[in-house]
């Protein structure tokens, strides 16, 4: 190798490198960012319930959990006998904490549940 391309070469190193360290941010001043704690919701009286662990949405994408608003999913259902327990979409048993899951939507399902698709399961 010739002393020119080695020049060029040598370079052209320092100016990648200096670019990938600026585009990981390594060339910004660091700040300080100070955020309030989020507050932490009062646990309901049912939170004691076995159910309780089948309302912990913690790990759910925010798309996730914005699917479930959409269907209007509710813990516990207004009408006795529309409930996740009695409906087709459920899927028992499926989540890693031993709650049911449902096929419309991720994330755990309290079988006292209901969304606005609930459907009758067939006998």
């Amino acid at each position: 190798m010739n002393r020119k391309k080695f020049l060029k070469s040598v370079a052209f190193g320092a100016l990648s490198t200096s670019v990938l360290v600026a585009a990981c941010g390594g060339d910004a001043p660091k700040t300080e960012t100070t955020t309030a704690p989020a507050a932490t919701p009062e646990p309901s009286p049912a939170a004691s319930a076995p159910a309780a662990d089948c309302n912990d949405l913690t790990g759910l994408a925010e798309a996730d959990v914005k699917q479930r608003e959409s269907l209007a999913y509710v813990a516990k259902s207004e009408d006795a006998a529309k409930n996740c327990a009695n409906c087709r979409f459920m899927k028992p048993n499926s989540e890693a904490n031993g709650c049911n899951g449902c096929q419309l939507f991720k994330g755990p399902v309290n079988p006292e549940g209901n969304c606005k698709s609930w459907f009758k399961k067939d006998a």
